[in-house]
């Protein structure tokens, strides 16, 4: 669905088409949840990072490049030659950066505020980055996997949210299993890639 027809059964299940902007509100707010409910295949988001020249030290402004960032997945050098991405850099927390020895480890990033530090064993001025990103979820640009395939776990949480907005905490009960029920089929349809 597309956000004015999200905005619109909101609107029947509610009966309160007065309340615009709090029903808006609510649907930008249930897909929000609905995506990061699971770190979701789909909300994954792959881009090729060039720096300015080659270095054995970077520092990536993620939120440049992706302002709809979530969270990192996974970082791949380029090989200056082939342009194809090599290996893996390993993903730590800042703490990590020493090994067993007090040495300095090679090949790692880690986030540390908005910038992605990474440092490499070799010179390289490309990158890989996979991301996990959020939804778009403006009314004039919105862009949801889970409004296209499982618009009601949207639905019925912007309603459940309306309705305890207005203090009718007895429908907003009702809703809250309802959409439990739309999240346990979310995740048991979106997470796996493969059908088994």
């Amino acid at each position: 669905m597309i956000h004015a027809e999200l905005i619109t059964e909101v609107y029947n299940l509610t009966n309160r088409p007065d309340i615009i902007a709090e029903t808006a509100a609510a649907v930008r707010a249930a897909t929000l949840k609905a995506h990061h409910s699971d770190f979701f295949s789909k909300d994954m988001y792959e881009v090729p990072i060039t720096f300015e020249e080659a270095a054995y030290i970077h520092t990536l402004d993620y939120i440049s490049v992706l302002p709809n960032y979530r969270a990192l997945n996974y970082l791949r050098k380029f090989d200056e030659a082939s342009d194809e991405p090599m290996e893996f850099i390993t993903i730590i927390t800042p703490t990590e950066v020493l090994d067993s020895y007090n040495v300095r480890r090679l090949d790692i990033a880690y986030v540390a505020g908005r910038a992605i530090e990474i440092r490499s064993s070799t010179e390289f001025s490309k990158l890989l980055m996979g991301a996990y990103v959020s939804p778009v979820i403006s009314s004039t640009d919105y862009s949801s996997w889970v409004a296209d395939l499982y618009p009601y776990a949207i639905v019925f949480e912007a309603a459940r949210v309306v309705f305890k907005t207005i203090g009718y905490d007895e429908q907003s009960a009702q809703f809250e299993r309802l959409v439990a029920e739309q999240y346990a089929e979310l995740k048991i349809n979106a997470l796996p890639d493969v059908a088994f």
